[in-house]
């Protein structure tokens, strides 16, 4: 089981990995433009676009929740 603080660092590093995915989707744009196939560049805009989307709504959970991960709050596992 991942503790709470941990599942933060892991959102990040997601977050990280979907930017680097991102400029390589505009490296990619770029390939299918110089060959002209009109139809992967309309694919690949939209697969960005709900990627860039994730990315704001992962941000803004980690931002709205991590404070609160710090609240205090504990649990220990030798009570139960």
């Amino acid at each position: 089981m991942i503790r709470l603080e941990e599942r933060f660092v892991l959102l990040r590093q997601i977050i990280q990995d979907y930017r680097g995915r991102l400029a390589f989707m505009d490296e990619e744009v770029i390939r299918l433009f110089s060959t002209n196939q009109l139809s992967a560049i309309s694919s690949q805009i939209a697969e960005k676009q709900r990627i860039e989307r994730m990315i704001q709504q992962l941000e803004a959970f980690v931002s709205h929740y991590e404070p609160l991960a710090d609240a205090g709050i504990t649990h220990d596992s030798q009570r139960f």
